[in-house]
């Protein structure tokens, strides 16, 4: 019996698609080749992104890898206060529930790195406490994103975000736990995605590009009074892969059309 395969790491999964970004060389149609395979309904990669960032959120059942952020925070939380109606009015005691939802998910999202930063900055650069809290903070803000994708530009982790929750429920801290997780998750799935297929193509494929997307749009129906190449590539393969993904395209201005092949010879 052959020897089943390991599955690949996220990292693997992205690794595999940075040999096609465009400073690799690889010619136009090896390119969208990939994107298109990461698009592809029977490609799970996509999905296996939004999950990873679920599971480091959110954790994964049976799993000491991933714990969650929220869990981990959660527990720190019970373990100052018991009732839901209990004022969390102690800043240092929220600082902790924060700081523990920020160490927990960056050793995922950063990984070895992660640990090197916090040395250096603690051993090197010899930060406080509270300056060091800011730290990770920042390097978490680019994660969190709200429900349209944009971020935050909080440091969840700074003096001013904790004074906006001194004085709230035990209940209502739990609820923003879980709003932030939901926005982590997002951001960190999309990062996962951007890092993977974000440089395959280039602002110098823009003419190859609207030039092979055309047909394929018109054939699958739909039209736009813009052109294609009146966009930047980034643009076009953004509402290429919602075609590919069979997103709602008239919410990009798309129209319906039926669509007639040229005759041959016109």
């Amino acid at each position: 019996m052959a020897e089943k395969k390991k599955p690949k790491s996220v990292d693997e999964i992205v690794s595999d698609y940075v040999k096609f970004h465009h400073a690799s060389g690889k010619s136009f149609s090896d390119r969208i080749k990939k994107f298109e395979e990461f698009y592809d309904p029977e490609n799970l990669h996509e999905q296996q992104f939004e999950m990873h960032a679920h599971y480091t959120v959110f954790g994964r059942g049976g799993s000491k890898d991933f714990p969650g952020s929220v869990n981990e925070a959660h527990k720190v939380l019970d373990k100052h206060y018991v009732d839901d109606n209990d004022k969390v009015d102690n800043e240092d005691k929220l600082a902790e529930i924060m700081e523990t939802y920020t160490d927990t998910t960056l050793q995922k999202i950063m990984g070895a790195n992660y640990k090197k930063t916090i040395d250096h900055a603690t051993k090197e650069a010899k930060l406080s406490k509270k300056d060091l809290r800011e730290l990770k903070g920042q390097l978490l803000m680019p994660y969190i994103v709200d429900k349209n994708g944009k971020q935050i530009n909080q440091n969840i982790t700074s003096e001013q975000y904790l004074k906006q929750l001194k004085g709230k429920k035990k209940l209502e801290i739990a609820k923003h736990l879980l709003a932030l997780g939901e926005g982590t998750k997002r951001g960190y799935g999309g990062h996962l995605a951007g890092k993977a297929i974000g440089e395959i193509l280039s602002e110098e494929d823009r003419v190859d590009l609207a030039k092979y997307i055309t047909p394929i749009f018109e054939a699958k129906g739909f039209k736009h009074e813009k052109a294609h190449i009146m966009r930047s590539t980034g643009e076009m393969a953004s509402h290429y892969g919602g075609l590919l993904r069979g997103s709602d395209l008239t919410e990009s201005g798309y129209k319906p059309i039926k669509y007639k092949p040229k005759e041959k010879g016109k």
